[in-house]
């Protein structure tokens, strides 16, 4: 029987880990529905290697039953230009697994584009690696019918800096612009685009 493995991506600015409890909750969550007993991650500070205690860095956790790795890496935000809406009705990406190639095969649909926003059941779910929000007159609007429950996107809902609505695809005229976020990248940072390029 192949091992289930899954990830949790955390960022790190200056020493700091972001948003630590939610990630904690999820892998708890994660472990406690595939596995025996809960998988324990001990993340301390201190373990940060002192060449990744300045500036964004990312640490990534790859585990099971228990912790297979911890990886850091200084962090760059990708430009996203373009997306592809692709269509696929019967994907799931309710756990952070590690084995991406569902996701990795409608990657590769993104023709000359930057990334791909997932169309499911005609609604409006994430790119290949985040959620979304949506900007119009109204406010900001994050899709409810996301595949992976993302740490900021929880942490904005919470602190009702955006809402959830269903967003179809046909909606997507509505609103002016696109931003992407997940645990590394903040709204402030402005990893966005108008929804005319939206392809």
């Amino acid at each position: 029987m192949t091992q289930l493995v899954f990830t949790e991506a955390l960022k790190i600015l200056d020493g700091k880990f972001c948003n630590l409890p939610f990630h904690q909750e999820r892998i708890l969550r994660t472990s406690k529905t595939f596995f025996t007993k809960p998988t324990l991650v001990d993340l301390s500070e201190g373990d940060i290697p002192p060449e990744y205690r300045s500036g964004i860095v990312k640490c990534r956790i790859l585990y099971s039953d228990h912790v297979i790795g911890v990886e850091y890496q200084c962090y760059k935000f990708r430009a996203i230009r373009k997306l592809k809406l692709v269509v696929d009705d019967s994907i799931d990406y309710s756990f952070k697994y590690a084995d991406r190639h569902n996701i990795d095969n409608l990657f590769s649909q993104k023709e000359d584009c930057d990334d791909i926003l997932i169309v499911k059941n005609g609604c409006i779910t994430d790119t290949s690696f985040s959620n979304v929000v949506f900007r119009n007159e109204s406010g900001l609007y994050t899709p409810a019918s996301y595949l992976l429950a993302g740490t900021k996107r929880r942490l904005l809902l919470e602190q009702g800096v955006i809402q959830e609505k269903e967003i179809k695809a046909e909606d997507i005229k509505e609103y002016s612009r696109l931003y992407i976020i997940n645990a590394m990248i903040d709204l402030e940072d402005d990893v966005s685009l108008e929804t005319s390029d939206l392809i």
